[in-house]
């Protein structure tokens, strides 16, 4: 390697606080406004959930269940790499698995901290020197319509199960929005943005286009999302167990996802306090307030920080491959 590649390689290193979108100041103050807004989500919500409640739910945690809960946390990154490695193979690229999950397992940590959203779009970073950026944003634009379209599937039939009515709604307005995003993708319909806007889009959507012609990796694809959502909902349900709660599983499927798309506003720091309290009112039937907050901490901490810590040893190694 000369000396001109080992700067480029060490170039993402150096530039950690622009790589986690603390570099510039509209982003600086845009992440100390999410963390001010979160902070006071939860002030107010520990106004009227007991916080010495919530800490003896979290001390029924049985050391069984923390155990179970961490290894299913550790089998996400896994299959996160899995489908993307397919994802970009479908599209003509193969990235050995091996790399897609240093890579997944380095960027958590600064997506963890990011006050913005880029996160997996530190893919394009990890691969600039392999692949046109454009495609490998692409690809995670891919990963996540598959992720909202199987969340929804989730709420859908479990809402339809339970007959709760609202919960079919907004599930089967997201299902309709992402099929119908699918049916436009096989399309080259032409946009008015420019020649070199209109290629570049082309490129954002071939990842997409590409599934559409693969009907095996597309189900396989399918599968692998499906499995990792369903060990979410598993891990949930265990953690609702673990602080007392006796949550019905089905209702589990049918809520978290609802849960989770409210954690996806952008109006607090990694989705905490908007998921939290989504978990709080979706499920008071069947749990106690201060046992869906302390279930929603630990989401937070199993989902987010966990890996996050998990990832630190492979940040280095997955900006400069």
């Amino acid at each position: 390697m000369n000396r001109s590649q080992a700067r480029a390689g060490a170039e993402p290193t150096a530039s950690f606080m622009t790589l986690t979108g603390w570099g510039r100041r509209a982003s600086r103050l845009r992440g100390f406004l999410l963390v001010a807004v979160t902070v006071t989500v939860f002030y107010l919500l520990f106004r009227r959930i007991d916080l010495r409640q919530t800490l003896l739910a979290l001390g029924r945690m049985s050391g069984g269940v923390w155990i179970l809960a961490a290894l299913l946390t550790v089998s996400f990154p896994v299959m996160s790499a899995t489908r993307w490695h397919l994802i970009l193979r479908s599209s003509g690229h193969a990235v050995p698995l091996r790399r897609c999950l240093l890579i997944i397992l380095g960027i958590w940590p600064l997506t963890a901290i990011s006050p913005s959203k880029i996160g997996d779009l530190l893919k394009a970073v990890s691969l600039r020197r392999d692949l046109d950026m454009a495609l490998v944003v692409g690809s995670v634009l891919t990963e996540r319509v598959l992720d909202v379209l199987v969340l929804a599937v989730f709420a859908l039939v479990g809402g339809v199960a339970l007959g709760e009515s609202s919960i079919v709604a907004i599930a089967a307005l997201v299902v309709s929005a992402v099929c119908i995003l699918l049916v436009l993708s096989r399309f080259h319909a032409a946009l008015p943005i420019g020649e070199q806007l209109q290629t570049k889009l082309r490129t954002v959507l071939s990842s997409l286009r590409a599934l559409h012609h693969r009907p095996v990796a597309f189900a396989l694809i399918l599968l692998l999302t499906g499995a990792n959502w369903f060990a979410s909902i598993v891990q949930t349900a265990l953690l609702f167990g673990g602080v007392g709660a006796a949550v019905p599983f089905g209702f589990t499927t049918a809520a978290l996802p609802i849960a989770i798309f409210a954690g996806l506003l952008p109006i607090t720091f990694a989705g905490m306090g908007t998921r939290d309290l989504a978990l709080v009112t979706l499920f008071a039937p069947f749990a106690s307030s201060s046992q869906a907050l302390a279930v929603g901490l630990l989401y937070s901490f199993f989902g987010h920080w966990l890996l996050a810590v998990l990832g630190l040893p492979f940040v280095r190694r997955a900006l400069t491959l």
